[in-house]
């Protein structure tokens, strides 16, 4: 997978750094003018630190239940390998997918009935757009155009998806609670990077990180 490649790793890290710069500049010149400046990134304000620490506290809960689940359902020997450079594109899909999904891609401005619906929506096309269910393959020496597309309705995989859903919701929630009055993407940024390295820790511990 891409993510296991150093060369991808560092390219995806160094890019989401390079936004997170421009959102962290955004952020300064919102807390010092009290108004997001024009062409600034979407949720780029700052964020009750209490709120902050409730995402993380929520996001690794919610790890904690869909590990016990998977247990329970005889799934946690069907984890999937990694190489430990996946780290580097975890922490920076945490960044980069919170500032796409939660920060643009939802119904603002048009009632809150319109805006959890576009949320749940949102969140199924988040879910779907991880490749638990369906994967590209490309064969040793193939072209990219030789490939062929390859689906899998497993539990594991339909869990996983679910999972990935559930955490899309929690990280929607964050960010339009009313206790979020900035509508800040930062509670999600922290939930997202919590429960990512929380897997990273998990599967480490199972063996399922190499080398």
């Amino acid at each position: 997978m891409f993510q296991d490649s150093p060369i991808f790793a560092v390219i995806y890290f160094a890019g989401a750094l390079w936004l997170l710069n421009m959102w962290v500049a955004d952020l300064r010149a919102f807390e010092k003018s009290g108004k997001p400046r024009a062409g600034a990134l979407e949720g780029a304000a700052g964020a009750p630190m209490k709120l902050v620490f409730a995402g993380v506290a929520a996001a690794l809960a919610l790890l904690a239940a869909h590990a016990q689940m998977e247990a329970a359902l005889g799934l946690d020997d069907e984890q999937s390998k990694v190489r430990v450079w996946a780290v580097f594109s975890w922490l920076a899909a945490a960044f980069i997918e919170e500032l796409i999904f939660r920060g643009y891609l939802a119904v603002r401005g048009r009632g809150k009935f319109l805006l959890w619906v576009s949320v749940v929506l949102f969140s199924l096309i988040f879910a779907l757009a991880h490749p638990f269910m369906w994967d590209y393959a490309v064969p040793d020496g193939g072209s990219v155009f030789g490939g062929a597309w390859k689906f899998d309705f497993s539990a594991k995989a339909l869990f996983a998806t679910v999972a990935v859903f559930d955490c899309s919701m929690l990280f929607y929630v964050l960010r339009f609670l009313p206790q979020n009055p900035k509508a800040s993407i930062l509670p999600c940024i922290a939930a997202h990077c919590a429960y990512n390295l929380g897997v990273f820790a998990i599967k480490a511990a199972n063996g399922f990180v190499v080398f």
